[in-house]
């Protein structure tokens, strides 16, 4: 009923604002589209050797890259497909190695490409958003998430729009596995979209995104890469801030003194600092106003992998993004700014108060300050390992490892 409802709403509000032949254009559109993906899906084989692979953004990141690239790094005879974003009409490569297919998103290729995979690998919920629902029974679906421990509320447990909370649903239902890197984490699928323990199984085997931050071996290599591509000295300490987004479209770094944290690190940590900004993925399109004169800052917005600003960073800051929990792994010191608590919680709610985690909380400049120049090593690394411990966390560096072994389990490898 509510279904139709909505379409009247469509089909009265396109003629009252007089484009009721578009919108009747659109809808056959759309069917057709629909028509299309059903029978490419319907009659094209599995092939038991691909796997498609899908993110957020359809950038080169997160937990399904770490997983691509352990699979290249153990050489396994498998088709790799990588879902990118258009470019000037074609699949962009961008980071892609050449040994991954790339494929427009929405494009014929992809379609047949996600029609043929045995293992559908996606950070969110890209495949069901993109209208792919023909899932047949020999196909897995492998969902990683793109958040660990996180403290904003998800799924049923947060207030949605109603066409993400069907489309999440059917997520749900489809998704064979899901990894998870905490008891805190399992309990979050468990209480939002993977509620099926027989459908929905959960693999506590860390997210392959993290295993980077194990391997200190490769920081000072990375980070002279990108010094080098943003224009400063690699010796200077890095404080990376990269805030969540709202719905609201509010964006807090307006509000932060950076010249005044860059004197209070300096007081507190010693040493020369660079300020990365950061964006959150849905605040890309919005201009970062930054002034030439404060040449300590930088817009890293563009960056490709969050994981690697997160390697080289010394410092770390946020409000209510789940990156503070990979950030955590690290044991280095992450502060907390968030002037709209109250708001905030009210509007997206918490899994927990922000008092509870390691990390100092501020609301205002003042208190930020403050929490940068009493900062206590030993209290916080005190506090971070006995966090770590309540939230059940397994993370040891080898979470892509483990990934590839179900892998060789699903596509038939493995006996």
């Amino acid at each position: 009923m509510s279904k139709i409802k909505s379409v009247l709403r469509a089909i009265l509000k396109a003629l009252a604002e007089g484009r009721f032949l578009h919108w009747v254009v659109q809808r056959i559109d759309k069917i057709g589209a629909w028509i299309s993906r059903y029978l490419i899906c319907r009659f094209t084989k599995v092939q038991k050797n691909t796997i498609v692979f899908m993110t957020y953004g359809n950038n080169y990141f997160c937990n399904p890259k770490y997983i691509a690239e352990e699979i290249l790094r153990q050489k396994l005879p498998w088709r790799l497909v990588w879902v990118t974003a258009p470019k000037k009409g074609k699949a962009k490569r961008g980071d892609v190695p050449m040994e991954i297919e790339v494929v427009k998103r929405n494009s014929f290729e992809a379609i047949r490409a996600t029609a043929q995979a045995k293992v559908w690998v996606d950070n969110a919920i890209n495949f069901y958003w993109d209208r792919n629902p023909h899932k047949k029974k020999s196909q897995v679906y492998l969902q990683t998430w793109h958040g660990s421990m996180g403290i904003k509320r998800m799924g049923e447990d947060n207030v949605q729009s109603p066409r993400w909370v069907r489309t999440a649903k059917k997520t749900g239902k489809n998704t064979d596995y899901c990894i998870s890197n905490s008891d805190f984490e399992t309990m979050v699928f468990r209480t939002s979209y993977w509620k099926d323990e027989q459908a929905n199984q959960i693999l506590m085997y860390g997210h392959a995104r993290n295993d980077c931050l194990f391997q200190p071996e490769k920081c000072a290599a990375l980070r002279k890469n990108i010094a080098e591509r943003y224009g400063f000295d690699p010796e200077e300490k890095i404080f990376l801030y990269a805030p969540t987004f709202r719905d609201s479209g509010y964006q807090e770094y307006k509000n932060l003194d950076f010249k005044a944290l860059c004197q209070a690190l300096h007081e507190r940590f010693g040493g020369k600092w660079r300020i990365f900004l950061r964006m959150h993925f849905h605040d890309r399109g919005k201009k970062v106003t930054i002034n030439p004169r404060d040449d300590y800052l930088t817009n890293v917005t563009a960056y490709p992998d969050m994981q690697e600003l997160i390697m080289i960073s010394d410092i770390g800051m946020t409000d209510y993004s789940s990156w503070a929990y990979d950030f955590v792994l690290t044991r280095r010191p992450l502060f907390i700014y968030a002037s709209d608590l109250d708001e905030y919680n009210n509007e997206r709610g918490l899994y927990y108060p922000l008092e509870s985690t390691p990390f100092p909380v501020a609301e205002n400049n003042e208190m930020l300050l403050n929490n940068v120049r009493q900062f206590d090593d030993v209290a916080y690394h005190e506090k971070v390992e006995a966090f770590l411990q309540d939230k059940g966390c397994i993370e040891d560096g080898h979470a892509a490892e483990r990934v590839v072994e179900k892998l060789k389990e699903i596509m038939g490898e493995k006996k």
